[in-house]
């Protein structure tokens, strides 16, 4: 079960109504604070309870007939590295006049945080068509050498990442604000897994092209990151 944003904010809140001169006060300021956290299975040690609430909203991609892979692997990378929780979500489209089922995706984070994460997926879709057309050679099979650039991306922005340190709170604190988005705005969602390579000649050549790939990732919390894409 995931708490939603107000019910985190109102245990913030009793926490520093805990902080109070009064005794009785604040010992059922801590109650009852205690109690909210465990009927929502919230970490307590894992809020600030002077951090203001991260400012959540969501920006969506255009509606497409279907969302191919290559657009999905691209999501994955911002997911993983970019602090933003793409959804896949159904959605109308009008083609001719008629209205036709469709694809999009909706992106979920602060708006900084989706403004950068919508730059690196659409250099991302980009840049996986561009090295297919120029760098394939003979290969046929596109599948596997697009997830191999997603994987040789993948590990080259995991090895860029510092050492694990203390838990971040505000990290968490902002996962639990847009999972909370999420079940408000969308509803349920599900994970779904991308299959599995077929061809292992295409595999490595997109591993070698995923490599060579720069993105410096916003993976620090600074709002103004670095970016840059080659």
């Amino acid at each position: 079960m995931t708490a939603p944003a107000e019910i985190i904010e109102k245990i913030k809140k009793l926490l520093r109504l805990a902080r109070s001169s009064n005794p009785h006060e604040a010992q059922l300021a801590m109650q009852r604070a205690m109690q909210l956290a465990e009927e929502y299975r919230v970490t307590v040690d894992s809020l600030n309870p002077d951090a203001a609430a991260p400012s959540i909203t969501h920006q969506d991609t255009d509606t497409l007939s279907r969302l191919g892979y290559d657009r999905r692997f691209a999501a994955l990378i911002v997911t993983r590295f970019f602090r933003v929780h793409p959804v896949v979500c159904s959605a109308v489209r009008i083609v001719d006049g008629w209205p036709t089922a469709g694809e999009k995706l909706s992106f979920v984070g602060t708006a900084t945080d989706i403004e950068v994460a919508l730059y690196v997926y659409h250099f991302l879709v980009r840049n996986f068509a561009y090295c297919w057309r120029k760098h394939r050679g003979r290969l046929r099979n596109r599948y596997s050498f697009v997830h191999g650039m997603w994987i040789g991306l993948r590990t080259k922005l995991a090895e860029a990442e510092p050492p694990a340190a203390e838990p971040q709170v505000k990290g968490t604190e902002l996962q639990l604000s847009v999972a909370g988005y999420i079940a408000q705005h969308i509803g349920k969602t599900e994970n779904k897994s991308m299959s599995s390579p077929s061809a292992q000649a295409a595999l490595y050549a997109g591993y070698i092209h995923g490599r060579r790939t720069e993105i410096r990732s916003a993976i620090k919390p600074a709002a103004a990151a670095p970016l840059a894409l080659t």
